[in-house]
């Protein structure tokens, strides 16, 4: 029974803050995400086992095996409050949807939460008030310092999406991701089941997609993590050995959950206040379940399209009925509301020559693949309110006609006005941009600060627009992520910047310095419970040094807790190579590698950088007639690599003042950028230069910068010893399906300085 108990709330307040005093652990500098208002207090909490512990409300239930769990120790349960030394009451005075109170003294530890959630999250700030030394002890009590906090969540959508089909992850890594998720306070699990390459789902009526659909001969995925684990010297890319079997002397990989496993982790999830929605993507991406039942896609036509998997055919009825059969299981298996179809990447070729799909077609007037791409998810989603559940799709849908009882996932960033078009409507958006929140894209220097500091809300939203604005969520797509370990290195840190984007008013976003701090301060409890974070950049030097006489190598690292060891024959660094304790004079040319070490052990990435003595590049005195920027040769692209710029045919001429993404154009194409660079003084120059893909810089036809190949948004570095003047310039750069490229100059500051305007001629 709920009870109201303003009286004994405005009590314990009144005592905590009473005994104010400078209590000399620093707890802001550990609680992520920020809570909204605390206060510290004098004085210690110990933890004693089977301490009394009071719930006011049934639906508390769940909390016993939480708080079991979370602080490893027993508690006795009892029925009178007034002889309880830790109560969790479920209290009417909390407004705000989430939120918690938490009231800490010597004596007594009280919780007022507004529900559920509001009590697992106040329990997450108790795990992260114990001191990092006391999780590492045993046989050591735990304590935590008397503090008053109020806090609640500003968006009610704090989410993290996995992929499980193109790598398996066990039920055992599936718990440890939410145990990490509750701690940070994320409250939705969106759980990526199918697709072309494994089906992850029990479905007992078509029992094929677990038999075969969940295994596979070795991809050129899983080819690409065995190279990389090679190339890297990194046990991260290693393909686990327990999902594998040999069968008639071919090796398969893969794995699935039974319908019990799916149950058993719905149930961990929702006891620490975290909603499961489960994707089962369809109608493309689909290949998986195709290969076992190929009826179900249009006659003769199964395999892949141009880009894209084929999907299923909506043409047929007996497709249609199979895809609500699969539903019907799912249904039943995740109690949450909301489900997601997907709907994203449909190659449609194959509906243009189906018969079946021209006939459906004909038959409810659908004049284009589109519309009928658009009919399929409609008949979707009024399944899905008839069993009593609503849809989420990936952004592609928001074309679709949907009702405003469903939610778009908004994930392609080139896409600016899918959240508009969504909430005008009056549907919801989660907010999930690749631009920020992919977490399979490789986690630069920057990338805590660029989600700190992005916007949830979309620029140009109404006021009750942005209300439909539901929340955050980070993406990880597990093309190279084939381990636990992998998975850890890539969410960690940065879901704590999603952690605090996602809890916290924007306008308390103001102090990127205090939470990277906060954020460095986590990674000692990330050791403590065995996760294998990202180790932050170490910095000092770029891809390229260029000295003329001699130089310094310093490196830092804003982690203090790592060791870094390097070496200078060509091989990789290991814990028996030298250690890096003070800065290293350089006099020659020389060759470093680098690798930092956490306290167990484990390495992160290898840096490899290079100083070169050189003498002052002498500028082109020859060129006497100049005007301002660069020429740039657009092309339609084909290839792979800049070599094949100039097999392609070229569209156009143009001048440009800087290198940059032409604006009339997208995806499929090249640039060649050439004329001179203006050099305002005899030095050395720090060049940066970032693209998705490929791009090469070159400088008196000496390459400066090699970026080429086709890869996601990264930038590499070098510096040139450059005299005074004009110097021959190229830039190559080609891209596929929306990209970009930029080059700065870094300054003494440290800061980037886009290059444009007098530091081109042509």
């Amino acid at each position: 029974m709920r009870t109201v108990l303003r009286t004994l709330l405005i009590a314990v307040s009144a005592l905590a803050y009473s005994s104010c005093s400078n209590y000399n652990i620093e707890t802001e500098k550990y609680i992520l995400p920020t809570p909204v208002e605390m206060q510290k207090l004098n004085g210690i909490f110990t933890f004693e086992d089977n301490m009394s512990v009071y719930l006011n409300d049934d639906s508390l239930q769940p909390i016993k095996a939480l708080l079991k769990e979370s602080l490893d120790m027993n508690f006795n349960y009892v029925a009178d409050e007034n002889n309880a030394s830790l109560k969790i009451i479920l209290s009417d005075d909390i407004k705000n949807a989430g939120g918690y109170k938490l009231s800490v003294n010597n004596n007594r530890l009280v919780v007022f939460a507004a529900d559920y959630n509001g009590a697992v999250s106040a329990i997450s700030t108790v795990r992260q008030l114990v001191p990092v030394s006391e999780l590492t002890k045993k046989n050591v009590k735990k304590t935590i310092p008397n503090v008053e906090i109020f806090d609640y969540p500003e968006y009610q959508w704090r989410g993290m999406h996995l992929d499980v089909s193109r790598h398996f992850y066990t039920k055992d890594e599936v718990k440890k991701l939410l145990d990490l998720m509750s701690l940070y306070k994320f409250n939705k699990f969106h759980w990526h089941l199918t697709d072309d390459q494994g089906w992850r789902i029990e479905i007992k009526k078509y029992p094929l997609l677990t038999e075969k659909g969940a295994w596979r001969k070795f991809n050129d995925q899983d080819r690409t993590c065995m190279a990389l684990e090679k190339a890297n010297s990194n046990p991260d890319y290693k393909l686990p050995s327990d999902r594998m079997s040999v069968i008639e002397g071919d090796t398969i990989y893969g794995g699935y959950y039974t319908q019990e496993d799916i149950k058993e982790i719905v149930k961990y999830a929702s006891d620490r206040g975290i909603d499961v929605i489960p994707e089962i993507d369809m109608p493309g991406h689909f290949l998986a379940a195709i290969n076992q039942y190929p009826e179900i896609a249009c006659k003769g036509l199964i395999g892949w399209g141009q880009v894209f998997s084929s999907p299923i055919c909506p043409g047929k009825d007996s497709t249609m009925e199979f895809c609500k059969n699969i539903w019907r299981e799912v249904f039943q298996l995740f109690p949450y509301e909301y489900v997601h179809l997907g709907g994203d990447e449909v190659e449609k070729i194959n509906w243009k020559k189906c018969k079946d799909c021209q006939k459906r077609m004909r038959k409810e007037n659908l004049k284009s693949p589109e519309e009928l791409q658009a009919w399929f998810v409609r008949e979707m989603e009024e399944f899905f309110h008839q069993n009593g559940k609503y849809m989420m799709g990936w952004d592609e849908v928001v074309e679709d006609g949907l009702s405003d009882k469903s939610v778009i996932s908004w994930w392609r960033s080139w896409c600016t006005d899918a959240v508009a078009k969504a909430t005008e409507h009056g549907m919801k958006a989660v907010i999930c941009p690749n631009s920020h929140l992919y977490f399979d894209y490789e986690q630069k220097a920057d990338y805590l600060k660029k989600i700190y500091d992005m916007d949830i809300i979309p620029a140009g939203l109404s006021d009750e627009q942005k209300k439909l604005v539901w929340g955050v969520q980070c993406n990880i797509w597990t093309e190279w992520i084939p381990s636990q370990d992998r998975l850890e290195y890539m969410v960690f840190p940065r879901m704590m910047a999603v952690s605090e984007i996602g809890w916290c008013n924007k306008s308390r976003l103001n102090d990127f310095e205090t939470f990277e701090n906060k954020v460095m301060n986590n990674i000692k409890r990330l050791d403590a419970i065995d996760v294998n974070y990202r180790i932050p950049d170490l910095t000092g030097f770029y891809d390229k040094n260029v000295f003329v006489d001699k130089s310094k190598l310093e490196i830092k690292c804003v982690l203090e807790d790592v060791a870094i060891h390097y070496t200078t024959d060509g091989s990789e660094p290991t814990l028996n190579s030298p250690l890096y304790s003070s800065p290293i004079e350089v006099t020659q040319n020389t060759k470093f590698k680098f690798r930092a070490f956490r306290p167990n052990g484990t390495s992160g990435k290898i840096y490899k950088t290079e100083y070169v003595k050189e003498e002052f590049m002498p500028s082109c005195e020859s060129v006497k007639s100049v005007e301002d920027g660069l020429m740039a040769c657009l092309y339609d692209f084909t290839g792979n690599k800049c070599a094949d710029i100039d097999k392609d045919k070229l569209i156009k001429t143009y001048v440009t003042e800087k290198i940059q993404y032409p604006a009339e154009k997208t995806g499929n194409l090249a640039v060649v950028f050439s004329g001179y660079i203006n050099i305002p003084s005899d030095g050395i120059y720090t060049f940066n230069l970032l693209s998705d893909d490929g791009s090469i810089m070159k400088i008196n036809d000496e390459v400066v910068i090699e970026n080429d190949g086709l890869h996601s948004p990264a930038d590499k570095t070098a510096q040139k010893a450059l005299s005074k003047g004009l110097h021959k310039f190229e830039l190559d750069y080609f891209d596929y399906y929306g990209g970009v490229v930029r080059l700065s100059v870094i300054d003494d500051n440290g800061e980037k300085v886009e290059c444009s305007g007098h530091w081109f001629k042509h």
